[in-house]
C-alpha cells in the first residue's frame, strides 16, 4: 500500500494529470484529513463547479435515473441537478463540472454496481455526461473502522487509486499560514508535529486530533473571548481534539500572554531577553513571523538570529517568512540568512 500514498502537494498534481487523462481519480485516506478540501482546489484550477454527492446515501436509481414512458417505448431520465448531460449549458465563468462522488467506498454494493457505467463510461443510463464534466470520488480506508465496503474487482480497475497521507510541513504553509490560523495553534504544532494528526484506529477518546479538528479549533481560537487564559474552555477544547492534546494546547497558549512583543523587539533587539522554555520560544516567533513588515525586518532578523535562540527557531522563521511575507525576500538581512540557512530553506 506504501507504493499508493502521497502528499497532498502531490495529491493535488495527481489528480490533475488523471482528470486531463479522462480517468476517475479515487482518494482514500483516514478521516478528517483533508480530501474533500483538495478535491475542491482541484476543481478550482480547473475552474469547475463542484457537484458534492455522497454516494453512501444513495439508491441505484440515483445513478440510473428513473424510468418513464414515451410515445416509443420506456426511458430512464436522469436527475437534473445531479449530472449535467451533453446539452446542459455550462455554469457561467465557470469551465465546466467535477461531479465529486465522496463517501464513494461507503455504498452499498447495489449502488456500486449502478455506478460503473457512471465511472467508465461517463454515461447515465441512455444519456451521455457532458464533455466538460470530470468525475473524482474519495472514501475512508478500511483499516481506520470507518464505515467501508469493500469495492469489488470490477471497480477497482475502473478507478485511479490514490492514499492521502498527512504531512505537517505542507499543512503548515498551505492551510495554516495560508488561512492565517491563531498564532497559538501555529506555534504549538510546530512544536508537537505529531499533535496535528494523532488519530488510532482503536482509541477509545469520543474524537480525535486530525486537520479538520484543528480547523474547528482555529474557529473558536477566533471568538474574541478566547484570546485569553484557555483553561476555563478545557472541556469544548477536549471535545474538539481529545482531553491530551487539549491539556497540553492550553498549556502551551497560557505562555502566550507572556511572549516578547514586536514593539519590545524593535526598541532593543541585541539585549532583549530571549524566553527560556521551548515553548515561549516557538510562540515569540510565531508572533514575530505574524507582525513583520519592511520597517522592522532588520530589528527582529537581528533578535531572531542571536544563538541564544536556537537553528531551529531560526529555520522556522525565515522559512514562514518566504511564504507569508514574500516582498521581504529581497530584503538585505533575508538574503544573509538565506545564505546561512540555504539547506533549510528549500520547500
Amino acid at each position: 500500500m506504501d507504493a499508493y500514498r502521497c502528499s497532498p502537494r502531490q495529491l493535488r498534481s495527481f489528480i490533475a494529470d488523471a482528470l486531463q487523462a479522462g480517468l476517475v481519480p479515487f482518494v482514500t485516506s483516514s478521516p478528517g484529513v483533508g480530501k474533500s478540501s483538495i478535491m475542491k482546489l482541484v476543481a478550482k484550477d480547473f475552474d469547475l463547479q463542484v457537484i458534492d454527492h455522497r454516494l453512501s446515501t444513495s439508491a441505484p436509481e440515483d445513478l440510473s435515473g428513473l424510468p418513464r414512458f414515451t410515445e416509443s417505448g420506456a426511458e430512464f431520465v436522469p436527475f437534473a441537478d445531479l449530472f449535467p448531460l451533453e446539452h446542459t449549458p455550462v455554469p457561467k465563468d465557470k469551465a465546466g463540472w467535477m461531479l465529486f462522488l465522496d463517501e464513494f467506498n461507503s455504498a452499498a454494493k447495489s449502488v456500486q454496481a449502478a455506478a460503473y457505467k457512471l465511472v467508465l463510461d461517463k454515461a447515465v443510463g441512455q444519456h451521455k455526461l457532458h464533455p466538460n464534466c470530470v468525475i473524482t470520488a474519495a472514501g475512508n480506508m478500511a483499516t481506520d473502522r470507518a464505515i467501508v465496503n469493500q469495492i469489488s474487482t470490477a471497480m477497482q480497475s475502473r478507478v485511479v487509486h490514490l492514499e492521502l497521507e498527512v504531512n505537517f510541513q505542507e499543512w503548515l504553509y498551505d492551510v495554516a499560514f495560508a488561512n492565517g490560523y491563531d498564532q497559538r495553534i501555529i506555534g504549538f504544532l510546530s512544536q508537537f508535529e505529531s499533535k496535528l494528526m494523532d488519530f488510532n484506529p482503536n482509541h477509545s477518546e469520543k474524537t480525535f486530533a486530525c486537520p479538520r479538528t484543528w480547523e474547528f479549533t482555529n474557529a473558536l481560537c477566533q471568538l474574541p473571548h478566547w484570546q485569553g487564559d484557555l483553561t476555563d474552555k478545557a472541556p469544548l477544547l477536549t471535545g474538539t481534539l481529545t482531553s491530551g492534546i487539549a491539556t497540553e494546547f492550553i498549556t502551551f497558549a497560557n505562555v502566550w500572554k507572556d511572549l516578547i512583543t514586536i514593539d519590545q523587539v524593535v526598541k532593543d533587539p541585541k539585549n532583549l531577553k530571549i524566553p527560556e522554555s521551548a515553548s515561549a520560544k516557538w510562540a515569540t516567533i510565531a508572533h514575530l513571523m505574524e507582525n513583520i513588515n519592511v520597517v522592522n525586518f532588520d530589528d527582529v532578523c537581528t533578535y531572531v538570529n542571536r544563538q541564544e535562540f536556537g537553528i531551529s527557531m531560526r529555520i522556522l522563521f525565515f522559512r514562514s517568512t518566504m511564504v507569508r511575507h514574500p516582498n521581504l525576500r529581497q530584503h538585505p538581512s533575508f538574503v544573509s540568512a538565506m545564505s546561512a540557512l540555504a539547506k533549510y530553506l528549500i520547500i
